[in-house]
């Protein structure tokens, strides 16, 4: 067995710490062609809204009115008297546009054009209506004041800013005969002609135009504004995301080194299964309609070039490794496939290799090697008396030999027997392989997985890229701690390796350039 000193991945607060992304623009960059539909829908949809938006808004108009606004003092010059424009003070200005603003002036307004009938007779709702739709600015750095207000109708629009210029003005005028009240009666007539006075430059006539932003300018900002709120979506998203897609991701979630990254693989041609049947002894990978020969049908491939990692792994000096389960986090990931390309690249280096499926849950790899045979691991746990060499089936070619799960009568009493002292019927008549591969359930079956700890040398695990979480693969670890001590290695199966990959992950590129390598290795060989 391998020794357990080299099996141990204690999972420590620097092993289990998910490595450091540096968040720079190229990872804001792959975060945004990894996740398009947020930049593409958003704002699609905040176009949609504002172009409904448009369409639906009523017609606004706003009219202006123009008023000159002086300050006039009396001025003396000898033994003459005058009035004389006082200097210009900003804050003399700025007073006098608070005032055409103010409630006194609004109310008299709002009570001449009768604005508070619009409101049912609430005069507040009314006062608050008329405040949002007035405004009164200070024209450039003249002494000029803007009276604009807005409403629906254009007519009501001129009538009201004009009533609020004469409502100021009559004010004006009011609080100067309040003033003088008290004075002599020949101050009198001379202080009724100082102080502020305003004169009417331009009246508000019915404008002709709309005053609202025009349409295509709020649709031009909703797209904007979605546009960056759905690359917000895309970053946030990818910030969170926890998906295994790196071997650092892998190393942090399992505590244990990253032996290789194998690509998504397609389908081989499909073969007969007529040789597959345990009356000949024998069974064709070939054959089979899978992808379970791919080292044997692709030599020095992205597959082929990751399993020969884990099988330096395996042959390293430091161990003497004959029994290896291969598992994975959750069901689907692959495991089946590395599990028959590990023993076809350990038989073409000259071992003898018995693979053995050991899923009792779906035994899959029996459906695809050995569809017809009625024993296998299941019969040979139940009956005492049997013997291995009468359920192992061979691949001429390959020289391995393979255990399927059979078909036994009671599968629950089966499941029970596997990894029970029972098992040790079948060690004891291995001992002429050099090594064995069994193909296990994913750790969701912790109970298995936990039995099996105590029989074999080392797990591989097998995580698919961008589907399992580090979370996830943590939290099925920990159900499963024997295996997590006993970790020989992760391979990441299953990478994406095209154009768009290639931009987003050094991972998929390299896959692309050991592809490219394989090729031009199977080139130089035919010559």
């Amino acid at each position: 067995m391998l020794e357990a000193n080299h099996l141990q991945h204690p999972l420590t607060e620097e092993s289990v710490r998910t490595p450091g992304e540096t968040y720079d623009w190229r990872w804001m960059l792959r975060a945004l062609l990894r996740r398009p539909l947020p930049i593409v829908i958003v704002p699609a949809l905040c176009v949609l809204a504002a172009v409904a938006y448009v369409m639906l808004r009523p017609a606004n108009y706003t009219a202006v009115t123009i008023l000159n606004v002086t300050d006039l003092r009396l001025a003396s010059s000898g033994q003459d008297t005058f009035f004389a424009e006082a200097q210009f003070e900003p804050s003399f200005l700025e007073t006098q546009i608070q005032i055409v603003a103010s409630e006194p002036v609004a109310r008299t307004v709002i009570d001449k054009v009768k604005l508070a009938e619009a409101t049912g007779g609430d005069v507040e709702r009314a006062l608050k209506r008329f405040r949002s739709s007035l405004s009164v600015q200070r024209v450039g750095q003249s002494n000029l004041v803007a009276i604009a207000y807005t409403a629906r109708d254009p007519q009501l629009a001129a009538t009201v800013a004009n009533e609020v210029a004469t409502a100021y003005m009559a004010k004006l005028h009011a609080d100067r005969e309040l003033a003088v009240q008290s004075a002599s009666s020949w101050l009198r007539d001379r202080l009724r002609e100082v102080g502020p006075k305003a004169q009417i430059v331009s009246a508000a006539t019915p404008p002709i135009d709309k005053s609202d932003m025009r349409g295509i300018l709020i649709i031009a900002a909703a797209a904007v504004a979605g546009a960056v709120a759905g690359a917000l979506i895309s970053l946030v998203l990818a910030f969170l995301d926890r998906r295994i897609r790196t071997p650092e991701q892998a190393l942090a979630a399992s505590g244990a080194e990253c032996l290789g990254i194998v690509p998504l693989l397609e389908p081989a041609a499909r073969g007969s299964t007529g040789t597959m049947t345990t009356g000949s002894g024998r069974f064709d990978f070939a054959a089979a309609d899978t992808i379970l020969s791919e080292v044997a049908a692709r030599p020095f491939s992205p597959t082929w070039q990751a399993l020969r990692n884990v099988g330096v792994a395996i042959d390293a000096p430091t161990s003497r490794l004959r029994r290896l389960a291969v598992t994975s986090a959750l069901s689907g990931e692959g495991k089946t496939t590395i599990s028959a390309n590990l023993a076809l690249m350990a038989a073409a280096g000259g071992k003898r290799v018995l693979l053995v499926d050991a899923q009792p849950y779906d035994p899959a790899l029996s459906r695809a090697l050995a569809p017809s045979a009625r024993t296998g691991l299941g019969t040979l746990l139940a009956e005492a008396d049997t013997n291995l060499a009468a359920h192992v089936l061979e691949d001429p070619r390959s020289g391995v030999h393979f255990l399927a799960f059979g078909k036994p009568g009671d599968p629950a009493a089966s499941t029970q027997l596997l990894w029970s002292p029972a098992m040790d019927r079948l060690f004891h008549q291995a001992t002429g392989y050099d090594l064995v591969v069994f193909d296990m359930p994913p750790l969701l079956a912790s109970g298995d997985l936990r039995a099996a700890a105590a029989h074999v040398d080392a797990f591989l695990l097998v995580a698919e890229w961008g589907k399992v979480s580090t979370d996830e693969l943590g939290a099925a670890l920990a159900l499963a701690a024997p295996v997590r001590d006993r970790l020989i290695g992760t391979v990441l199966n299953k990478a994406a390796m095209g154009k768009k990959q290639r931009l987003l992950s050094p991972e998929a590129a390299i896959l692309a350039r050991q592809s490219a390598f394989a090729t031009a290795a199977g080139k130089d060989r035919g010559r």
